[in-house]
This record gives C-alpha cells, structure tokens and sequence, in this order.
C-alpha cells in the first residue's frame, strides 16, 4: 500500500472480491496504459501492491494515423501495475497492458513497461521526485516499438489541496521519430470537497517535440474532472475527460484501483 495522509471513505465492510469486480466490470473498463499524475504516493519498504488501470474512449479520433494503427474511438484499456517500494524513496514498477477493439472484438495483449521511481515524499508540503519508464509497444498502437518515458513529479499536499506537475518527456528508442524528446505534461489539482473526497481537475498536453512544438492544431489537450475516494484501504480514482483540439480524443473515461495487497489479492481475508 502506499503512503497517503488522504484517509478516504471507510467501508470496511465491503468485500475485497466486490471491489476488484469494479475495477473489472464498471463501464470505464478497459484508452492505452494508464492516464495519470503521479504525486506524493509511495510504497513502503518491503511492499508489493497491484494498481488496476481501466481507460474507455467513449468518442476519440476515428482514422488511423498509419497502416496497422488501431484508432482510439471505441478502445478499451486494462492494465495492471505491479509495484513493489524497495526503500523510502525508490519504488520498482511492472505495467501490463491489455486493449480491446470494441468494433472487431479482437483482443490484443501489449508486451509491457518497466519503471523506476525516486520520490521525496517525507515532507508533501513540498515533495518531488522522478521516475523513469521504458517499456516495449505494439504495432497497433506506435509506430515506434521501444519508447522511454522521464517524468519528473513535482507538487504540494496540504490536506485540503493537493497539486501535482508532471513535464514528461517521452524518447523513441528506435530513431525512428527522430532522438528529439516529446514534451507531454500533465497537472492535476484536487480539493477536499467532503470528507476524505477530493474533487478536481486534471489537465494532458502532448505539445510536439521540445525544440519545436507543433502547431496548435496539430497538439493534443484533454482535461479531466476527477475524484479520489478510498474504500477501506483502498484508493479508488474516476474520471471523465473531454480533448479541446481535433488531435484530442473527445471523450474519454478512466477508472483507477488502487492500494491493493498482493497477499489479499489471493487471500481476501488475510490483513
């Protein structure tokens, strides 16, 4: 589990099998990865834990940009996270991601990703970090089938408001898109709106390469309204999120679980 003063709705009497099927079956079930802002969450030394990832293109681009792309409209995206916090401050990381064709049904399995995150969380008034991704992408997705993410974290968790930066840089491996980096940033701002519920926004950029941005119109912006709930000892993320430039997805959902044990994973009731 990760370390997070955000003590959420507590019901402890809803079953762990009950929240893993709403991870699974909820209408933001399975776009591609995970669609998030990393803050001050952590795992503790020692700890393996499962974060489930669930992102739906309810309206996005419909034509591929290449031969062999599957276009986002209608994807559906399952990932699970395994992350396992080697000290205070490092924590290792395992994504594997599933997409669905919600038109043809085909269901694809896409390799996986690899990280490494540094966090210095102790005081999250003022916490900042880095963590770094490299990981393998099929065809249906890229163009470029080895990719390397650096993604630096910033921000400021007061209680009633959290904030968090990230200005990603994302490299393809291959040379293909040329060595230059890609900036993708993202921001989140949160609000305790009740109680151990927090409302607010989340805002994604894809603004070209670094030395030379692309056009407006050729960028791509989308902005979520979100909520963070916890259910027991779990950290449950919602949100909807609309693209403000054509290149954007229109619609998009997305579904987080997580907070979960592995040991409860296969023994619910073991604590």
């Amino acid at each position: 589990m990760k370390n997070n003063r955000v003590t959420l709705i507590k019901i402890k009497k809803i079953p762990f099998v009950i929240l893993i099927t709403m991870s699974l079956w909820t209408p933001f079930v399975v776009a591609y990865d995970e669609i998030q802002v990393y803050d001050y969450g952590i795992n503790n030394p020692g700890q393996f834990a499962l974060e489930m990832h669930s992102n739906y293109a309810i309206s996005g681009r419909k034509q591929p940009d290449y031969v062999g792309e599957m276009p986002p409209d209608g994807a559906l995206a399952f990932t699970a996270e395994f992350s396992y916090g080697l000290t205070k401050q490092i924590e290792l990381g395992l994504y594997v991601p599933m997409t669905i064709d919600t038109k043809t049904g085909a269901t694809f399995l896409d390799d996986a990703k690899l990280r490494v995150k540094w966090l210095n969380a102790e005081n999250q008034t003022l916490f900042y970090g880095l963590n770094t991704e490299i990981g393998w992408t099929p065809r249906h997705i890229s163009e470029q089938p080895i990719g390397m993410e650096i993604r630096p974290i910033i921000g400021t968790y007061t209680g009633d408001w959290s904030v968090a930066f990230n200005p990603s840089l994302e490299f393809d491996l291959t040379g293909r898109g040329g060595h230059t980096p890609v900036l993708s940033p993202g921001l989140k701002i949160t609000h305790q709106f009740i109680e151990n519920v927090h409302v607010g926004f989340e805002h994604y950029a894809d603004f070209g390469q670094l030395t030379h941005f692309s056009s407006g119109s050729q960028q791509q912006h989308t902005t979520y309204l979100v909520s963070d709930i916890s259910v027991d000892n779990y950290k449950v993320h919602v949100g909807i999120g609309h693209g403000w430039i054509n290149q954007s997805d229109e619609w998009m959902l997305k579904f987080i679980l997580g907070g979960i044990p592995i040991g409860e994973l296969f023994n619910p009731k073991h604590h």
